[in-house]
């Protein structure tokens, strides 16, 4: 404002306004030594005026290039009003050019001394209003500075030293660098920025901090425009300074806010009172899949549901209009159609009256945390599943044992009626046990590969494992989602022995067969193959690879295959941990599971792992031992027909005691009662095997000694513990007789511990029956 009423005359190349005639002039002081006497009037009332620095002189200019009488100003009687040079030693100039006399008309610049330049005015009231430039610029808290292009140095007015809450005279009044005031970090674009002014002669806007004790962190904000010499060289730019300080740090503020905003993990909605969209952050957008322009003036339901009747709004505007807040879970699917969920918390948005000006809506995405649990409960499910399964196992194991070794008494007695009269009537009923004896069996067998599976994480020490009965038992097991799907084909070369775990080894090559069954469509079996091959390798490894002719992974899944969670299949159908644990259990063993697979081709997994340093245990079979005597046998499960079953086959050739609970083996042997051996079943109410042979180390170590122990499968921790550290003989149910009789016999021929007289043998106790 204050440069305008300076007026653009007093820039380089400026037009002369056209002569007004009055009975009254000024003029004008637009530049000097000191800025703060910049806008002051001298008004010409008289016919002769002197302009100098001498103290005659009418209007006196304190400028040293001034001389004390340097020129003079009169006006003729026809009202014209003439510039007259007096012989100064830096001269007088008029609009840039050096005179001796001129005319002065209305704008005209008068330039005497180096720095003094004042306009000629003639128009009416033009004193009123500049006299007042000063208090305006004060009022306006502006003040007035000037740089010289030649010396670099820059004067003030002392309103600037106001606006900084400095002593006068702290700037004003004397030339300073602009080193000496502008911060160093702005102080190469500050110059810069009068460079480029002064080289196209534009107007200056320019802003800074200062660098000046007291005033440290203040920002001023500097406008000004080019003056030129006589010649039209431009040598100084003049203009205003404000103090920017508060708008500044309001605008870093704003920037700050805005900063935080956009960098919010959370998105966040800005909404005006009806709920339409007015602004939203970056994480919104990456959450709901869709740009802001695409968003704003929509309600955020119409934009996520659209087409939908949206009620979702109004509840929440009502929500807010009753209790102030709404939080809820929304569902949306992004633009490229994937499901996913947000928690929503929606709070007015007030100016400093309370009034309600917008709603802010905070977002936090919980389609991952939603999927994790699906995932986590699915997890849990089929933990539970194989816990489960041990102890179905361990129901369906005890009456198949007294039923087997009812069979096989059955099948020995037909046996031996083969060779009577009527064996041609018996041979039909031989034929039904021989078959009902394979049920039974494969039953048994059925049951022996879901207890070595969900023993899972109980056994996790590694020894020597034949590699192809884990993969044997993972096809038995995989065979019925196998076969609807594809041929199932193996290929196993004879390989040594591989240092792992048996069940954990199952458990890979399951995941790995039933994934190879989900990559190809059910209905085209034959038109489909899974193919198992065990091989050698020559650098020490076993390498096991499954096969299949299914859909293939692209490059971007096969890259991610193997991370915690991640999985191709829909929610519900697939928890993304298989491969993941698959990898764990590998990678424990020491070994490696890579992939390779190819879009429409099909897939292969390869595991490799290590030979072991020992021959794996091979199993076999116990010898017929002969019976040297007859031995004392105690029978101990809960079972009645477990106990019945096993006195009917071993009381032909020994004297065999049955109870069906552990306390009531103890007070039998608290009586006094010796055995040559006892069969104690490991998991029974009440008191169980396990704490039966406590009590027995505590008070007949040699008994303790004597035990065997029958399990149907030991699925607590507890039970895993015991038989893995106990060094005693143990016994699976369902029970082998060829091997039950050859141990003992072996135990008939040690020598019995002394005893009181036995119980009878055919004595049942019944304690702990359930």
């Amino acid at each position: 404002m204050a440069m305008k009423m300076v007026d653009d005359l007093t820039m380089c190349g400026g037009p002369a306004k056209p002569l007004q005639s009055s009975e009254s002039a000024c003029l004008i002081l637009t530049s000097t030594t000191t800025p703060a006497a910049i806008g002051k009037v001298f008004r010409i009332e008289s016919a002769e005026h002197v302009l100098g620095r001498g103290a005659d002189a009418g209007f006196q200019i304190n400028d040293h290039g001034v001389s004390r009488r340097h020129a003079r100003i009169s006006r003729s009687a026809e009202g014209n009003f003439h510039l007259s040079d007096l012989g100064s030693t830096n001269g007088t100039y008029l609009n840039g050019v050096r005179v001796a006399s001129a005319e002065l008309h209305e704008g005209d610049r008068v330039q005497i001394g180096t720095v003094t330049v004042l306009r000629f005015s003639m128009r009416e009231l033009v004193e009123q209003g500049e006299e007042q430039l000063r208090q305006a610029l004060s009022a306006a808290r502006v003040g007035i500075w000037d740089w010289n292009a030649v010396t670099g140095a820059v004067t003030w007015s002392e309103q600037v030293d106001r606006l900084l809450s400095l002593p006068v005279g702290s700037l004003s009044g004397r030339p300073t660098d602009l080193s000496e005031v502008v911060h160093p970090g702005d102080l190469p674009r500050v110059r810069e920025s009068l460079a480029t002014a002064l080289a196209q002669r534009a107007h200056l806007d320019v802003e800074y901090r200062i660098e000046l004790a007291g005033a440290r962190g203040r920002w001023l904000s500097c406008k000004g425009d080019v003056l030129c010499d006589e010649t039209g060289t431009p040598v100084r730019i003049t203009g205003t300074v404000m103090d920017i300080t508060e708008r500044k740090v309001a605008e870093q503020e704003l920037r700050r806010q805005a900063l935080i905003f956009e960098s919010l993990c959370e998105g966040v909605v800005v909404t005006d009172r009806a709920g339409r969209i007015i602004d939203w952050n970056a994480s919104a957008e990456k959450m709901f899949g869709r740009g802001k322009a695409e968003a704003l003036g929509q309600t955020l339901f119409s934009l996520l549901h659209p087409g939908a009747e949206d009620k979702r709004t109004g509840e929440v505007l009502v929500a807010l209009e009753r209790d102030g807040r709404w939080t809820g879970e929304m569902d949306f699917k992004r633009a490229d159609g994937t499901q996913s969920y947000c928690e929503s918390v929606v709070a007015p948005l007030r100016d400093a009256e309370g009034r309600t000006i917008a709603h802010i809506m905070v977002h936090r995405d919980t389609t991952e945390r939603r999927l994790l649990q699906s995932r986590l409960q699915m997890a849990d499910r089929l933990a539970s599943v194989g816990t489960l399964g041990a102890g179905v196992a361990h129901e369906i194991n005890n009456p198949l044992a007294y039923m087997l070794v009812n069979l096989h008494l059955i099948s020995e007695g037909m046996d031996r009626l083969r060779s009577s009269p009527v064996s041609e009537a018996v041979e039909p009923l031989h034929q039904v046990i021989r078959e009902t004896v394979e049920g039974a069996e494969r039953i048994a067998s059925i049951v022996r590969d879901l207890k070595t599976f969900a023993r899972g994480q109980q056994e996790d020490r590694l020894g020597p494992v034949e590699v192809s009965k884990a993969v044997e038992l993972a096809c038995k097991m995989a065979d019925n989602v196998i076969k609807h799907r594809a041929r199932l084909v193996t290929q196993f070369e004879p390989v040594p022995s591989v240092q792992g775990n048996e069940s954990r080894l199952c458990q890979v090559f399951l995941n790995l067969l039933l994934n190879a069954a989900h990559a190809i469509p059910e209905g085209d079996a034959k038109d489909h193959e899974i193919r198992v091959v065990i091989r050698e390798t020559g650098a020490g490894e076993v390498v096991v690879e499954v096969r299949d002719t299914g859909v293939g992974m692209s490059p971007e899944v096969q890259a991610r295959i193997f991370d915690p969670f991640f999985t191709t299949k829909p929610v519900g159908e697939g928890t993304g941990l298989g491969l993941s644990i698959c990898h764990g259990i590998i990678d424990s063993m020491g070994g490696r599971i890579a992939v390779e697979s190819q879009p429409g081709k099909g897939s292969t997994f390869r595991v490799s792992l290590g030979v072991a340093g020992t021959p794996a245990e091979v199993r076999v079979e116990p010898a017929p031992v002969p019976t040297a005597g007859r031995a004392r046998i105690l029978v101990v499960d809960d079972e009645p027909y477990v106990t019945r079953a096993l006195q009917r086959s071993l009381s032909p050739d020994h004297e065999v005691a049955t109870v069906n609970g552990a306390r009531a083996a103890l007070k039998l042997l608290d009586q006094g009662n010796r055995f040559d051996l006892i069969l104690c079943d490991v998991m029974m109410p009440g008191m169980t095997g396990m704490d039966l042979y406590a009590e027995l180390n505590r008070a007949t170590p040699d008994q303790a000694q004597r035990v065997v122990f029958m399990t149907g499968g030991a699925f607590t921790p507890r039970a895993l513990s015991f038989l893995q550290e106990v060094s005693n003989p143990k016994l699976s149910k369902p029970l082998d007789l060829r091997q039950l009789r050859a141990l003992v016999s072996r135990s008939a021929q040690s020598p019995a511990p002394a005893a009181a007289p036995a119980a009878s043998p055919v004595a049942v106790l019944q304690g702990g029956a359930r």
